[in-house]
């Protein structure tokens, strides 16, 4: 079982990410333009504050909600995607307060009741549910071009010094136990619960693709070649009127560069290729005789 203190500095670090992730932006930045891939991020960090005010503090019927239109502003199973930009949201300034707000009041519960297995679950739900956002903030920046966002989190070190790390990794056959177990203060609902799976030998790379194996890849016009992709793959690949990956750009003799966030950076060899769908990794494998993984 978590402390109290505990499960409090987690809710509080994820809020902080949150707020760090949209701190720069502007109101029009905000709102952004309307897609079928992202939130408007005025309503997404209102859905944040939401989803924490539902579960941790109305979930047992006692507490109502902070404001009477909460849940026909922010419940994302009831509001539908397309009608997001349209709604009466509260300004930057009302979203922030309420997302303060509601923070607030979590906390003080914590602090006050001796966490049980209930609320426990209930606060980690919460915080796995921020960092999911947070992670989709961050896909929303990338997508619109917006600046990098600036994190008080220290960076890794992003020099492309070193080399591939070549090879396979061989894993024996045996009898593994696939899912959560039932003394864990949290599990999702799909790795409920945890079961014996058979499992036959099998080998799978030691890294992940680099941008190099992929550029090889494009450059042999793997991109062009039908028998590579599957049926469904070829018909995205066609409508998308895909050549290589969607934040490429050749600049000629055999360089590529790639956008990150609103700058264009030369293309780093040795890092994992990012930005890639399903259909692109598969035609990718197929190439490279090889196959994607499964659970």
């Amino acid at each position: 079982m978590l402390a109290a203190s505990r499960l409090c500095e987690l809710l509080t670090e994820a809020r902080a990410r949150t707020l760090e992730l949209v701190a720069d932006l502007d109101d029009a930045q905000l709102l952004g333009p309307r897609l079928a891939i992202v939130n408007p991020l005025r309503w997404e960090i209102g859905h944040v504050a939401w989803f924490q005010e539902r579960w941790l503090l109305r979930r047992d019927g006692r507490t109502p909600p902070l404001r009477e239109d909460a849940d026909a502003l922010w419940d994302s199973a009831a509001v539908p995607h397309d009608t997001r930009w349209d709604l009466p949201l509260p300004s930057r300034k009302g979203t922030l307060e309420l997302m303060a707000e509601v923070l607030e009041r979590v906390l003080a519960r914590i602090e006050a009741e001796a966490p049980a297995p209930d609320l426990t679950y209930f606060c980690l739900l919460a915080v796995f549910h921020e960092d999911m956002h947070a992670e989709a903030i961050t896909y929303t920046r990338q997508t619109h071009g917006y600046p990098t966002p600036r994190l008080e989190v220290p960076g890794g070190d992003a020099r492309d010094g070193g080399g591939p790390v070549a090879g396979d990794a061989v894993i024996p056959g045996g009898t593994y136990q696939l899912g959560g177990t039932h003394d864990l203060p949290f599990v999702f609902d799909n790795e409920k619960w945890a079961h014996a799976v058979e499992v036959a030998p099998f080998a799978l790379a030691r890294a992940p693709v680099t941008n190099a194996e992929f550029a090889a890849f494009v450059g042999e016009r793997g991109y062009q070649r039908r028998e590579l992709w599957s049926d469904e793959g070829w018909r995205w690949r066609d409508g998308a009127g895909a050549a290589h990956p969607v934040y490429w750009h050749d600049e000629g003799g055999g360089r590529w560069c790639r956008r990150s966030f609103d700058r264009w950076v030369p293309l780093e060899s040795h890092h994992p290729v990012i930005h890639v769908n399903w259909h692109e990794a598969e035609a990718y494998c197929r190439w490279a005789g090889r196959r994607l993984p499964t659970e």
